[in-house]
């Protein structure tokens, strides 16, 4: 989201000049919105973090996924 509002390019960013074009194009014509979503609301933990099984569970109930023991 940095680099949508930032117009600066670095060294390090320049191999995503390309995909950071295209979107800022749809932002602009309000195609595409962005929004900040809390840590706590990332679904996607579920496939990137060691979890408590808690945080499994709910994330999972989340996702409409149900265990097979269920």
């Amino acid at each position: 989201m940095a680099l949508a509002k930032n117009h600066i390019f670095h060294a390090r960013t320049k191999h995503i000049e390309i995909d950071y074009h295209f979107i800022r194009e749809h932002i602009s014509y309000d195609n595409i919105h962005l929004t900040h979503i809390p840590s706590k609301e990332q679904i996607a933990d579920i496939l990137t973090k060691s979890l408590s099984i808690a945080r499994f569970n709910e994330l999972r109930s989340k996702l409409t996924i149900r265990s097979s023991n269920d």
